[in-house]
């Protein structure tokens, strides 16, 4: 429905910015999803900090030490991003 009607749009035309949260509000409330003022972003900050904060002798390769895995990061609940390493690039042969 959202894309039909930004596509359905002339030039000139403003778009119904109402009509348009209230289908996003409406498909929020559909999937049972709870508003908790946490955002992607926020989530990807906290847990940047707190890995640089734990691991930071790790990650600088203190020797004697083995270096520590980066946690995989996830977003909306499906998406997960990998940590790209120099030697998960190498090994891609990119």
């Amino acid at each position: 429905m959202y894309l039909n009607y930004c596509r359905g749009l002339r030039f000139e035309e403003a778009p119904d910015y109402m009509y348009l949260r209230q289908l996003f509000r409406i498909l929020f409330r559909t999937l049972n999803h709870q508003y908790d003022y946490v955002f992607d972003w926020t989530i990807l900050k906290q847990k940047a900090a707190t890995t640089v904060t734990s691991g930071s002798s790790q990650a600088l390769g203190t020797p004697g030490k083995k270096t520590g895995t980066v946690p995989a990061v996830t977003l909306h609940r499906r998406f997960v991003v990998l940590p790209l390493t120099l030697s998960s690039f190498a090994r891609s042969g990119l």
